[in-house]
C-alpha cells in the first residue's frame, strides 16, 4: 500500500482537488496532504483531529442503510467555504476537499477515478 503515491496521483488527477486525506478503520490518519500553494482554511491540528474521527463516523452512519440501499459509494458535505467528499473503500476512508463552487455532475467521473487509483495503489 502506497498512500503517499496515491495522494500525489489524486492531486494530479484533478486540479480542483485541494486536499487528500486517508484514514483507516482503526482511526489512523495514513495521509493528510494539501495541494502545494493552497492555504488551508483550518489549522493543521484541527484537520488531523477531524480526520481521526469524523470521516469514519459519517461513513458508518451512511452504511446503516446499506442492507436496503446497497454499498455506500460516497458522502458529500458542502460548506459555505468548502465542498468535501468522503469515499468508503474497504477498510479506508478517503477525504477530498474542493472549492465550494464545484458542481455535482463531476461525482461520477471522480468516483471512477478513485476506484481506479485505489485498485492501483491501495491494494
Amino acid at each position: 500500500m502506497d498512500v503517499d503515491k496515491f495522494a500525489e496521483e489524486v492531486l494530479k488527477s484533478d486540479a480542483r482537488i485541494r486536499y487528500v486525506g486517508i484514514v483507516d478503520n482503526g482511526l489512523h490518519v495514513l495521509v493528510s496532504k494539501m495541494r502545494e500553494g493552497i492555504q488551508g482554511l483550518t489549522p493543521d491540528a484541527a484537520d488531523r483531529n477531524y480526520m481521526q474521527i469524523v470521516p469514519n463516523i459519517l461513513i458508518d452512519i451512511a452504511e446503516k442503510l446499506s442492507p436496503a440501499l446497497g454499498q455506500v459509494e460516497s458522502v458529500t458535505i458542502r460548506y459555505e467555504k468548502m465542498f468535501m467528499v468522503y469515499f468508503s473503500l474497504e477498510n479506508l476512508t478517503i477525504v477530498l476537499t474542493f472549492e465550494p463552487t464545484i458542481v455535482r455532475p463531476f461525482m461520477s467521473a471522480l468516483s471512477e477515478s478513485m476506484q481506479a487509483l485505489a485498485a492501483r495503489y491501495l491494494t
